[in-house]
């Protein structure tokens, strides 16, 4: 077992390299033997460079690791150059071929014990020394200039709380520019170093001394609040919404006004990275992407398959026949929708029928077109593995199906789409957001058939937009609702509340006994008691962690995820002996931990809301990190684990795309601000066999009659509507 690091109180410590153990080039981490004089230490952490021979201060801590004994950890570094005349020469012969002592004592007697700062400052002179060769001046330049920029940008932006492997990641991008850049625009930052957002670039803009009203800081702040906005599910936003948010972002006192915003936004137009249309300002790549998605769209509406009558009513015996089952005449309907139209979409609630009437398209379809190829996919890999349970074809994810790649984008494209004549169904379409969608339609040739399958009263997408509800309210796409539930028909009380708060009709909570079980609790202060009783309770009826999910609006507070993700973990994964736990930038991860994706991944393969398990964890030496089991087992190095979170209990958007054997949900008033009808309705149908609700009833109340969606600012419905001639 290893055991947690004990450390002690910060210090700094100065010495000089002595021998450099390990040093990884790709983020800095490196394991040193340093002589402060006294003695030799090891000192670990990381390095934008090191070599041999130069003095640092290290500012850190003393930590005792079980295997390696007595460390010292520091988190930042400054180079100490060399003030003797003695420290100088064996400087100097350090940083080209061929100089050693002898010449570098040249060097200093020549320009003098200040010759570090004056080959600095006059390069011109080194060349100048008898005895030093031009492409040994060159070098000795060279080494000289990489080395102090190296710890000037250290010492520079280390002290604003970025890493040391940050600074390293930024040198290895623009090398000897590096200061230049920071100390001009710091904001590109932002851009083009993974791990720098607008704060991080914030501080060390005023570090270096960029003005408070400087222009490239308000115009990073306008794509900061833009970019906020696409969270909240925003293609655009208006300027009246981007005005106060800029000056909230910059902070009172700065003499940033609107006209200095509206400057900002004026040239990020001019720069193409905004696009404004009407009293809409777009981010360039959502518009682009808002635009594409509905002249694609477009393009398939109203182009009807050449299908005979007779043919299609053989297919569809067919399908039924192979299903055994009579299609109710709203499924009937939706099946020849499908089959009918290059696009088409299907919406209805669990239990509607949904999965039914794909079986019947899929069916009916092969028995047409036999030869023709059908694709299905889904937004996430638990979605597209439902799918591919449900139909018994393969399912993919939407990024496999176009052949994702982390350098190159989506494969499969515009130029390369995917074979037609054909079908393509992606179900759970309420995932999918403006960017996705564009890309996938991008794939898709006008010869296909394309069927969009979802419940358009969930939650919208986690991304921008609201596709699947825009394209369905524009009233241009052929869409067919299932309303009949067969779930609510055969007793199940999970699709009776879910329907009732559907229409916004309180269920009777009192009476609810079945498949669905309410426990009232007077505030969020009882909801971490009673749900891991009731987690107690489903470990003894036989539930795994997998098996149950707890779902709640929010992540602080007493009834929040942090809170019942930490209470649920030490009765279901408690720590023992037998067990590896180790924390990771004070994050603590647990063999066996069940564990959630928060961020895509592409070359990982992992997406947002993805679910796994711990099955291993590496604490010691350079590739420190966490094994994780989903489909495969997939390594997250220690910088990457801000990507993964306890999943005992997640929110309820988290939870999108996914079923559950058993769901405890949370619905408490102090959840005021997150309690709508969608979100409970969408809490309540991710369980598949059993509910329980930890609630108060006011609380489910609020829910239900809260039927306020959230408006979304998007166009995609007034592009459709206009595409059509409506």
């Amino acid at each position: 077992m290893t055991m947690p690091q004990r450390v002690t109180e910060p210090e700094t410590i100065r010495g000089t390299v002595h021998r450099v153990r390990f040093h990884n080039q790709s983020n800095g981490y490196c394991v040193l033997s340093v002589d402060t004089g006294d003695d030799y230490i090891t000192a670990v952490g990381y390095m934008p460079s090191i070599r041999e021979g130069d003095e640092f201060t290290f500012t850190g801590r003393w930590v005792e690791h079980p295997k390696f004994g007595r460390q010292f950890a520091f988190d930042a570094c400054e180079l100490v150059l060399p003030q003797s005349r003695q420290g100088i020469i064996a400087y100097l012969s350090t940083l080209a071929y061929g100089v050693g002592p002898v010449r570098a004592a040249r060097i200093v007697d020549a320009l003098g014990e200040n010759c570090l700062e004056t080959i600095i400052q006059q390069p011109e002179l080194l060349y100048q020394v008898p005895g030093i060769s031009p492409e040994q001046a060159g070098e000795i330049i060279d080494g000289l200039k990489r080395n102090t920029a190296l710890a000037e940008l250290a010492a520079l932006i280390c002290r604003q709380g970025v890493t040391p492997r940050l600074a390293a990641k930024i040198y290895a991008h623009y090398g000897p520019d590096s200061i230049k850049v920071v100390k001009e625009n710091p904001y590109v930052l932002a851009d083009e170093i993974f791990g720098v957002g607008f704060h991080t670039a914030d501080r060390i803009a005023q570090a270096v001394g960029i003005a408070p009203d400087s222009p490239c800081r308000v115009e990073a702040a306008v794509e900061y609040v833009l970019g906020s906005a696409q969270g909240e599910g925003h293609c655009y936003l208006r300027p009246r919404d981007i005005v106060p948010a800029v000056q909230k972002l910059l902070g009172r006192g700065c003499g940033v006004g609107v006209d200095e915003i509206a400057a900002a936004c004026n040239a990020l137009i001019e720069k193409a990275r905004l696009i404004r249309e009407e009293n809409a300002i777009y981010p360039a790549d959502l518009h682009r992407a808002e635009c594409y998605l509905a002249t694609r769209m477009s393009g398939l509406v109203g182009r009807q398959a050449d299908i005979d009558q007779n043919d299609l009513e053989r297919a569809l015996n067919f399908a039924e026949q192979a299903a055994g089952i009579e299609y109710a005449p709203q499924q009937r309907a939706a099946i020849e929708t499908a089959l009918t139209n290059h696009l088409s979409i299907i919406t209805g609630g669990p239990g509607t029928g949904k999965s039914t009437v794909t079986n019947g398209i899929i069916a009916a379809y092969k028995k047409l077109y036999p030869f023709n190829p059908v694709y299905l996919a889904s937004p996430t890999g638990r979605a597209a593995k439902r799918l591919s349970e449900v139909t018994g074809q393969e399912a993919k994810t939407i990024h496999r199906l176009l052949k994702y790649h982390p350098e190159i984008g989506f494969q499969v494209d515009e130029n390369n789409p995917l074979h037609a004549p054909g079908l393509l169904i992606v179900d759970e379409f309420s995932m999918t957001d403006i960017k996705l969608a564009a890309d996938l339609f991008a794939a898709v040739p006008d010869n296909m058939q394309v069927v969009l399958v979802g419940d358009v009263d969930q939650l919208p997408s986690v991304g921008p937009g609201s596709v699947l509800r825009d394209a369905i309210s524009s009233g241009v796409v052929p869409t067919v609702r299932l309303k009949f539930n067969y779930r609510q028909a055969q007793g199940s009380q999970i699709a009776a509340c879910a329907d009732m708060v559907r229409r916004g009709v309180v269920p009777p909570l009192a009476s609810l006994n079945k498949d669905v079980e309410c426990i009232f609790v007077g505030g969020a202060d009882q909801v971490i008691q009673v749900v891991t009783d009731r987690v107690r309770q489903a470990l003894s009826d036989g539930y795994g962690p997998m098996d149950f999910q707890v779902l709640t609006p929010v992540y602080k507070g007493p009834a929040g995820v942090d809170a019942l993700n930490e209470a649920i973990r030490e009765l279901v994964n408690p720590p023992a002996r037998a067990k590896t736990e180790h924390k990771f930038n004070g994050k603590t991860f647990r063999l066996g931990d069940k564990v959630m994706v928060v961020k895509n991944d592409y070359p990982k393969g992992v997406f947002n809301g993805d679910i796994g398990k711990v099955t291993g964890i590496v604490s010691d030496g350079e590739n420190q990190g966490v094994w994780v089991r989903f489909e495969e087992e997939v390594f997250f190095p220690a910088e990457d684990l801000d990507r993964l979170t306890l999943a005992y209990a997640c929110t309820v958007h988290k939870s999108q795309g996914s079923e559950f054997p058993l769901c405890i949900v949370v619905c408490v008033k102090s959840h005021y601000i997150m309690l709508q009808r969608n979100l409970l309705y969408t809490a309540i149908t991710r369980a598949k066999h059993r509910l329980v609700l930890v609630c108060q009833p006011e609380a489910v109340e609020i829910a239900v009659r809260n039927d306020r969606i959230q408006e979304r600012y998007s166009r995609l419905k007034e592009r459709l509507v206009g595409l059509n001639g409506d």
